[in-house]
């Protein structure tokens, strides 16, 4: 299986573990071939360990657990596969690491599903192309209402071929698959916006309404709560992205998750997807924390915003920025202190991400704008790989401040509550924050900023 990716968090759905008073057990074994891994791990639906198996000298295992019937994901070291569990089920998995996709197979009491579930895998990783929002970002209306039409289609009529028995489960596949085409035609215009250039894009009347017959208070949704809430915080965004009486902001989709009929599991986890991936951005930020309190049942993500609330707190205007440890393509090692005495805009990006690599151009240009101004421009790569990022600025001759940092947990990016790129950050030439969000080079606002920040050194 591939490594876990955006897309396919997205698609894939898993279930959260609970303790039963009476808890049913399952039996889970398994045989794997040409491996140097120690263990095979258990995930839920939340991305948590929930068990973890050690292989013995054969490589082999089993184990009898307790867990809640639904989706999880079974892992060997970076490669995964997506498993359905209930009680007494008696698994056991076989397969050869050197081609874990498609030697992957089960034998014993639930293989039916898993096998159906290994299946739709494989099929995902060929259509991942086409299910794309690179992909079907350009096409027009009607050729994206065929095509995700048809990826529906194509998903249905490989669990009606695998005959299981099981009519839950098979109502709850089908759920999914509609649930997944319903967020990529919610995905579409914005994405035609992005690649037509055209802001002003708006879907024609006539286009399928993809949460028409959705019922967010159905019970299924738990077993597929991922994508049910990813579904519905895409619904709401839209929704408020329609009030021109308002300037957008994340907040108003808190708010509006608060008014709206939803089961209260989902509205708890779709009010922490809220604030884990926008409480950086929000111009509301003491609001929206208090109504995700409101609306969060999870002590533990509360506990996580709450972490994020006191860091963006320290990152207010004026404040010392934290420093950052990264080396220029020679391998000289280079601290944010080397920067002093110019005000610094850096940005944050990787060679894999797309807009990122959309944001070059301009930056391009606002670094010939202000060659002879006292500003420095910093491009400094995160979350990638030392060889593409080299490759990349050999191919592309890419000049000016070029540093990378490989190390994923540094303060840096931690303290700045970076959960996404590209991000831009502009110090004052003390390294003091002016702005810990900045307007990005495409945006006619850096202009203004950094027009704003000289003066003040004049």
């Amino acid at each position: 299986m591939k490594r876990l990716s955006i897309l396919a968090l997205l698609v894939l759905g898993f279930s959260s573990c609970k303790k039963e008073a009476k808890p049913s057990t399952e039996v889970l074994s398994g045989d794997i071939k040409n491996t140097t891994e120690k263990q095979v791990i258990l995930k839920n639906q939340n991305r948590k360990d929930v068990a973890m198996i050690s292989l013995d000298k054969n490589n082999s295992f089993i184990d009898t657990l307790s867990l809640k019937e639904g989706y999880y994901n079974f892992f060997l070291g970076n490669e995964y596969t997506q498993m359905y569990l209930k009680p007494g089920m008696n698994l056991h998995i076989s397969l050869d690491a050197k081609d874990f996709d498609k030697s992957l197979t089960y034998k014993g009491k639930g293989s039916k599903i898993n096998n159906f579930l290994a299946k739709k895998m494989l099929l995902f990783q060929k259509l991942a192309p086409k299910s794309s929002i690179q992909y079907f970002g350009r096409l027009d209306e009607k050729s994206v209402v065929k095509l995700m039409d048809s990826i529906e289609n194509v998903y249905n009529n490989l669990l009606t071929d695998s005959k299981i028995d099981d009519k839950a489960f098979v109502s709850l596949e089908r759920l999914k698959n509609k649930l997944v085409k319903a967020t990529n035609f919610l995905r579409y215009p914005q994405a035609k916006a992005y690649f037509t250039h055209n802001q002003e894009y708006a879907l024609p009347k006539d286009f399928p309404n993809p949460i028409k017959n959705i019922d967010f208070m159905d019970k299924r949704l738990l077993k597929v709560a991922k994508v049910a809430t990813g579904l519905l915080g895409r619904k709401l965004g839209r929704e408020v992205s329609k009030d021109t009486s308002i300037v957008y902001d994340d907040y108003y989709v808190m708010k509006a998750l608060d008014t709206t009929k939803v089961l209260p599991e989902l509205k708890s986890d779709v009010a922490y997807d809220i604030a884990q991936y926008n409480l950086m951005y929000t111009k509301h930020l003491d609001s929206m924390v208090s109504l995700f309190k409101k609306l969060n049942n999870n002590p533990e993500q509360t506990k996580e915003i709450t972490k994020k609330y006191d860091l963006i707190k320290r990152m207010r205007p004026g404040k010392i920025s934290t420093d950052f440890t990264a080396h220029d393509i020679n391998g000289k090692v280079y601290h944010l202190k080397d920067f002093a005495g110019k005000p610094l805009y850096i940005d944050l990006w990787a060679t894999w991400c797309a807009p990122c690599r959309a944001e070059i151009p301009f930056l391009d240009k606002i670094k010939e704008k202000y060659k002879d101004k006292p500003v420095n421009f910093l491009s400094l790569n995160v979350y990638d790989q030392a060889d593409k990022w080299k490759q990349m600025l050999e191919n592309n001759k890419m000049t000016g401040w070029q540093l990378i940092s490989t190390d994923k947990k540094m303060p840096f990016l931690e303290n700045y509550v970076v959960d996404g790129i590209p991000r831009f950050i502009l110090l004052d030439k003390d390294g003091k924050i002016i702005d810990a969000n900045a307007p990005r080079p495409s945006q006619e606002e850096l202009i203004t900023l950094i027009e704003k920040t000289l003066s003040k050194n004049d």
